[in-house]
């Protein structure tokens, strides 16, 4: 049986379809699946953030409206975006092997160039004495994607 996050990240799939937006009330989501708002917002900050390649805007008030939009299209901003705000705190190996993967969806890095930054960041690689692994792997993905950016700049 599903579980209800399932269900209800399914249900937001489904209603953006192949679009690059869509607006919901937050309480209506939760009236529906017969949820607590904080149900919703743990879907919303688990399975639609930028490391999936999702931006996330609420609007206080009036039910408390929230637009999810979805990034379909690598630009530069997008990945500055990135550095900034996912790494420039440490990672766990499991949402970097989400950003890996929308990387790959949208063609920055090669499905091989994945694998290998994979083997590099994974916790058995990174395996110290001490719980910094996750500010190791952010590090490291950060470097690697800065210099990749500056490949890419000078082409």
């Amino acid at each position: 049986m599903a579980k209800v996050s399932d269900i209800i990240e399914s249900f937001i799939l489904d209603t953006l379809g192949n679009g690059d937006d869509v607006n919901l009330s937050r309480n209506e989501l939760a009236d529906y699946f017969k949820c607590a708002p904080s149900q919703i917002n743990y879907v919303l900050s688990t399975r639609f953030n930028l490391n999936r390649g999702f931006i996330i805007t609420s609007q206080r008030g009036g039910g408390g409206y929230i637009k999810i939009v979805r990034i379909k299209n690598f630009d530069n901003n997008y990945l500055y975006r990135i550095l900034d705000e996912i790494l420039s705190k440490p990672i766990c190996f499991k949402d970097a092997l989400y950003l890996l993967e929308d990387l790959t969806n949208k063609g920055f890095i090669s499905d091989k160039q994945a694998k290998l930054i994979s083997y590099a960041i994974s916790d058995r690689a990174l395996n110290s004495p001490i719980k910094i692994e996750d500010n190791i792997r952010a590090n490291i993905l950060k470097n690697i994607l800065v210099n990749l950016l500056k490949e890419k700049d000078n082409e």
